[in-house]
């Protein structure tokens, strides 16, 4: 991890991450199914949904440690991508929402077919 990221209470995963586990996560199925699993995985994590924007298919929930922003996107029919965003309310992120990313991928990948990260790179 780079020295700046122990300061930083923001994380965000996208396909051009520099680092892999941050990349987007895509997997196959239907955007329904993916809420569905986030949906699911907040009660995991015990966490409480703040805001569900059924138009820009976003999940807002928070935890007693952080918030996070989860979007769904679908890239075909039967391909979805989910992206986070963490922020972490330590007054100092000491790497935090990375972890916290990493920890809701692998949640993430157990409910769902995983097929791939940051597939559409450069487009």
């Amino acid at each position: 991890m780079r020295f700046k990221d122990y300061f930083v209470k923001d994380f965000e995963t996208h396909d051009e991450h520099y680092y892999p586990e941050l990349k987007t996560h895509y997997y196959r199925c239907k955007e329904d199914d993916a809420i569905d699993a986030v949906k699911q995985l907040v009660k995991e994590v015990k966490g409480k949904i703040i805001d569900e924007n059924e138009l820009y298919l976003e999940i807002y929930f928070e935890t007693s440690d952080y918030s996070c922003i989860c979007k769904v996107t679908a890239t075909s029919p039967v391909e979805t991508a989910v992206d986070f965003k963490v922020t972490t309310y330590n007054l100092f992120g000491f790497g935090k929402g990375k972890k916290v990313i990493e920890e809701l991928y692998k949640l993430l990948d157990k409910k769902l077919t995983f097929k791939g990260v940051g597939l559409f790179k450069g487009m």
